[in-house]
């Protein structure tokens, strides 16, 4: 009875309570508690086709071993790639880059970005390795002859257990200048400010968290940043620019991870999907030494792959007493160059030196990491002023300019890529000769002869 009592009380002051609320505070109800779900994100960037461990360069396997590591550990991972997987090394350029989409796919990204080099080979074949590749290939501002996208589509969504995550890809607008004109004739690549702008006015209600996905360079990411309110974190590409830690402006957090998998990228987020917004953040670069060991399956696609280019690549050429600076290898190219094609003077672009001469054993592997692109050896007739010109086009300066009449012609050698590009800006008041040999095998060939002499 005593209990049948209580009950009778509690449930008459609940009625109370109640006509005391209706009365006097009409509707209100408590604001519910905002979600704040964690978010891990590893990040990738300028690969260029270095999916072996090798040197400094974690390679694909123990990058793969840190994406599942994190995968275990948190419930919201996601895996980014910002652009240049390809070209750097032999089995890229081999193949034409699709070997590095295979091994991507193996480790397991979401979401990558179209940078300059993926034109290597010209615009057709990124369709090759958007049929290849798993997770999908953006670039908002890039566009064929007909106007059409190249990449598989500007912006993305991708949800993962609460959280919306927008993409926005995007590509310098100075690819033109990087890439070769065989192949890639007719294409635009619009303003990024602008295309992000847009994309960002579309998206930014339909999602928790904004990424833009850059292949700008770190410089022009800050300025995006800048310029453009709403988006949360750009991951950036194209600069090889080591940030750590990122730069925040306003509410945007810029980041990079320096080039060829020397660094990973992994970043923690709170993100309230109440205001849309990130609540917390933490991030590190993490060196290639740091990386757990590697995925076994991985692993094993990439020594499959290597192996079919070793036989080439993996013997001895000859030794360096010391390592070689960037501009000494430049200098033995061209006066290797010169000497084959007997020209002038010889003319390699600073830009076309991709890795570096260690001291000791020296490998042709060396010589194609440097030069991975294909390029073969040409010849210039060109006048000394047009050359001038194309120096200053290249944002160069060079020992040869010091002897140069601006009204006599010259023979130049220097590489199809460069060549091309004098084509392209000169016309007819310029004559390329292809000799018809890659400037890799000319200069291995070299060597092996003469040594780094």
């Amino acid at each position: 009875m005593a209990r049948r009592r209580l009950s009778l009380l509690n449930h008459l002051h609940a009625l109370r309570l109640a006509i005391f609320c209706t009365l006097f505070l009409g509707s209100f109800s408590p604001a519910t508690t905002a979600d704040q779900l964690e978010l891990v994100i590893v990040h990738t960037n300028d690969f260029h086709g270095h999916i072996k461990e090798e040197k400094n360069y974690a390679g694909a396997a123990r990058i793969s071993a840190l994406v599942s590591q994190q995968r275990k550990r948190h419930p919201r991972v996601i895996f980014l790639d910002a652009g240049d997987a390809i070209s750097g090394t032999p089995v890229s350029t081999m193949f034409k880059g699709l070997p590095i989409f295979e091994v991507m796919n193996l480790m397991n990204y979401d979401v990558g970005l179209l940078g300059n080099h993926e034109f290597d080979h010209g615009y057709k074949e990124i369709l090759k390795f958007r049929e290849t590749a798993n997770h999908p290939l953006l670039a908002s501002n890039a566009l064929d002859p007909e106007g059409n996208l190249i990449a598989d589509m500007a912006t993305y969504i991708l949800e993962i257990k609460g959280i919306r995550i927008g993409f926005i890809g995007v590509i310098t607008q100075k690819t033109p200048s990087m890439i070769t004109p065989l192949g890639n004739a007719g294409l635009t690549f619009l303003d990024p400010e602008t295309v992000v702008k847009e994309e960002v006015m579309k998206m930014r209600s339909d999602v928790d968290l904004l990424v833009v996905l850059s292949h700008l360079g770190h410089e022009e990411d800050k300025d995006l940043a800048d310029a453009v309110s709403g988006i949360d974190l750009i991951i950036g590409g194209h600069s090889h620019t080591y940030v750590n830690p990122p730069v925040k402006i306003d509410s945007t957090y810029v980041t990079q991870a320096h080039r060829y998998g020397t660094q990973v990228g992994l970043l923690k987020l709170t993100v309230d999907t109440d205001k849309n917004s990130v609540t917390q953040f933490s991030s590190r670069l993490i060196p290639a030494a740091s990386l757990p060991l590697p995925d076994p399956v991985v692993l094993d696609r990439v020594n499959f792959f290597e192996e079919q280019v070793e036989d080439l690549v993996d013997m001895e050429i000859t030794r360096s007493s010391r390592k070689m600076s960037a501009s000494e290898i430049q200098a033995m190219f061209e006066k290797v160059l010169s000497h084959t094609a007997k020209a002038d003077f010889g003319y390699y672009n600073s830009g076309g030196i991709r890795d570096s001469i260690p001291a000791g054993s020296i490998t042709a592997r060396h010589i194609w990491n440097i030069e991975p692109f294909a390029n073969s050896l040409v010849t210039l007739k060109i006048k000394g002023s047009d050359y001038l010109k194309l120096l200053k086009r290249e944002r160069e300066s060079h020992p040869s300019t010091k002897s140069i009449s601006t009204e006599k012609t010259y023979l130049v050698a220097t590489n199809s890529f460069i060549g091309a590009h004098a084509v392209k800006a000169f016309g007819t008041a310029v004559h390329m000769n292809d000799l018809g040999i890659l400037v890799r095998d000319v200069v291995i060939e070299h060597i092996k002869n003469n040594g780094l002499e």
